[in-house]
């Protein structure tokens, strides 16, 4: 019975035949298609250049710049554009699209967005465009992108940028709005720049070293096998070998260089080098002689909120993510997540800093500080890396950096004078250190008092004083820089003109050209065996009958009255120099009193650096003199502290960071080490 109802009604189908009704579409925007035509970089001036592609695609077409690349060929998989480093324009073309995703006559505004990145500037008329039956082309512009980026366009409200709770740029340059709005969107085919890296994320747009240009951005580093390849740099194409081909690309290489209650720090030790801007904008007072800046911007803070339990020192990672974030000036990560590629704690003892072992600490020297290169003293000389324009300091923030032969504070003076725990600290200003903003009249006695403190003015000239309260809070103290001269001598051979030199003779007795003031403490150094006279000009004479300063031996002093300039006369006649170097010579140089802060309380909790030479327990006397007679090598992690002065902080990891050159006669204050 069941058989025989089923084959009636598939014959009453059969006869009355089947039909498709195809629905109307509704009405109303679908989405948009989104073309973007063409992509170049912004100038500072506001025109437009070819952006560039990384350098791995420029050498596969056998060129050396951008131009040699195909247009065609840009932006793919194997050929990416670089990150900018500052606003990009594209060419976009949009179409309105229906439900049914067919081209739709419509007229009115769309905005864009781009992901991942902004929209750059305060220019509205780079936010939108507007579409005439159902098309249009458009200019945008935007900014912080990387990876693989989508241009959208959207029929909603321009988004405003807002500033201190107000809006920003000329309103009048926003679309008229519609009488409503149906919020449809489309986005383009990914357009393929570079992937982060932490170089990437941190060089600056500007020239200003308090911020990076991705903060609030989410960004991930590096790339796990897993994901199918592991990420390789795209550095400037150079040939070590000599084999006429490319060095290959390294791979990203992430090592953990010291960590911390709060979190760890982390350098990229395969990043590439930065070429350095010396171009009248940069303000740079002298350009490094190898034309790279000293860092790469390649380190980072990863704040963790607590300890990074299962990293150590000298580990390396696959990955690092995380959001931006600044803190005091100092570029972190924050919220992070990582993926390890290698523990080397589970390897044997002697191979645990095979990889720090490759990641030498760069050492700090007057040409970072910012320092010109002349004799003459300037008011950027007290502070190290003071200017905010200062990307050589910039540039090694959150690596491993050393400074050499630093003197530690001889005074310790509390400038807290209301005992409000807080002193106010201080700015430049047309030359000279006076307050910053507005400041209560009480307060410009403690400015006074911090300002003599730290550059060592005042009651404190050519004294190392550090400000108590800023010691007592946070474990910061200052101390200063050793002075120009021969890098064998301990001093900083990077600004040769800070000293004086004179070559040697044994017939003619040399005076250097200009005098030094009573009091000022000198250094002086010979590359010969030279007899030395201190006078009151530079008709100074020096005779075989005057002190003989043995060849490379240091001497300092303090010039008394009357004996400013320094005369030479070498022991025995100076030999022939081979061509192409100097003639033996003698240095006199005078510091440049040049400071930086350091914090040893974590590392070396039992060094007292505020101690008392006349300490009633006779050691702990002793042990501040020994303390305050010798000079330190110290390695750390460089970090920026844009609020404190000075604003740059070394922070060493433990004691094997610290060591002594004690002072005549003395031995280095426990627990530290003399430096080999």
């Amino acid at each position: 019975m069941k058989k025989r109802f089923l084959l009636l009604a598939a014959s009453a189908a059969a006869a009355s035949g089947c039909y498709d009704v195809e629905s109307p579409t509704p009405p109303g925007i679908g989405s948009f298609r989104v073309v973007v035509q063409s992509v170049t970089a912004v100038t500072p001036s506001g025109g437009t250049l070819p952006l560039d592609v990384v350098p791995a695609c420029i050498s596969r077409f056998g060129g050396t710049r951008t131009e040699h690349v195909p247009l065609e060929a840009r932006g793919k998989e194997d050929c990416r554009y670089v990150i900018p480093r500052g606003p990009v324009e594209m060419l976009v073309d949009v179409t309105a699209l229906d439900k049914a995703g067919k081209p739709l006559d419509f007229n009115g505004p769309v905005s864009f967005k781009v992901v991942p990145g902004d929209l750059s500037g305060d220019d509205y008329s780079y936010y939108w465009m507007t579409l005439s039956r159902g098309r249009g082309l458009g200019k945008m512009r935007a900014q912080h992108i990387y990876g693989d980026v989508r241009v959208w366009a959207m029929d909603e409200p321009v988004k405003l940028n807002y500033a201190n709770g107000a809006i920003k740029g000329d309103q009048t340059k926003l679309p008229k709005e519609p009488a409503s709005r149906t919020y449809a969107a489309g986005a383009s085919s990914p357009l393929l720049f570079a992937e982060p890296t932490l170089a990437s994320v941190q060089t600056p747009q500007l020239y200003d070293n308090t911020t990076s240009p991705f903060v609030t951005k989410f960004v991930t580093v590096g790339r796990a096998p897993e994901s199918g390849s592991i990420l390789y740099q795209n550095c400037p194409a150079v040939d070590l070998d000599k084999d006429g081909k490319p060095d290959p690309q390294p791979p990203v290489t992430l090592l953990v260089t010291g960590t911390d209650p709060s979190g760890f720090f982390v350098t990229d030790i395969t990043a590439c080098r930065v070429p350095e801007d010396v171009s009248a904008a940069a303000q740079v007072a002298v350009p490094e002689p190898s034309g790279y800046l000293p860092g790469s911007y390649a380190s980072m803070f990863v704040y963790n909120y607590s300890y990074p339990e299962g990293l150590d020192p000298g580990d390396l990672l696959w990955t690092l993510s995380g959001s931006i974030q600044e803190f005091t000036s100092t570029t972190q990560l924050t919220f992070p997540s990582w993926t390890v590629r290698e523990h080397v704690r589970q390897l044997p003892l002697d191979q645990w800093d095979k990889y720090l072992k490759l990641n030498p600490p760069v050492e700090i020297n007057l040409r970072h500080c910012g320092l010109k290169n002349e004799l003459a003293y300037t008011n950027v000389d007290g502070l190290c890396g003071y200017y905010t324009s200062n990307l050589k300091m910039e540039s090694l923030e959150s690596g491993l950096v050393k400074v050499r032969h630093v003197r530690f504070p001889q005074v310790f003076k509390d400038c807290d004078f209301n005992g409000d725990g807080e002193v106010p600290f201080f700015c430049s200003k047309r030359g000279a250190w006076s307050f910053c903003g507005d400041v209560e009249p009480e307060d410009m006695d403690e400015i006074q008092c911090n300002i003599d403190c730290t550059i060592g003015t005042g009651a404190y000239q050519r004294t190392v004083c550090a400000e108590r309260s800023q010691h007592t809070g946070y474990g910061q103290f200052v101390v200063e820089m050793t002075g120009p001269g021969p890098y064998a001598a301990g001093l900083d051979d990077s600004l040769p003109l800070r000293g004086q030199e004179v070559v040697l003779s044994n017939t003619q007795s040399r005076p250097i050209a200009k005098g030094y003031p009573e009091g000022e403490p000198i250094t002086v150094w010979c590359d010969l065996d030279t007899y030395v006279r201190f006078g009151p000009s530079t008709a100074t004479t020096a005779t075989d009958k005057d002190t003989l300063l043995p060849a490379k031996t240091r001497r300092d002093v303090t010039v008394r009255a009357g004996e400013g300039y320094v005369a030479f006369l070498a022991k025995e006649a100076p030999s022939t120099p081979p061509p192409g170097s100097a003639p033996p010579r003698c240095f006199v140089g005078s510091s440049t009193r040049t400071r930086l802060m350091l914090v040893t309380q974590d590392a070396v909790p039992d060094l007292k650096v505020d101690c008392d030479e006349n300490d009633a327990d006779a050691d702990s006397a002793q042990q501040c003199r020994f303390l305050r007679g010798a000079t330190y090598d110290v390695v750390g992690h460089l970090r920026q502290v844009q609020p404190a002065r000075p604003r740059w902080m070394v922070m060493p990891r433990d004691a094997d960071d610290l060591c002594c050159h004690p002072g005549e006669g003395m031995e280095c204050p426990r627990p530290l080490k003399s430096c080999e």
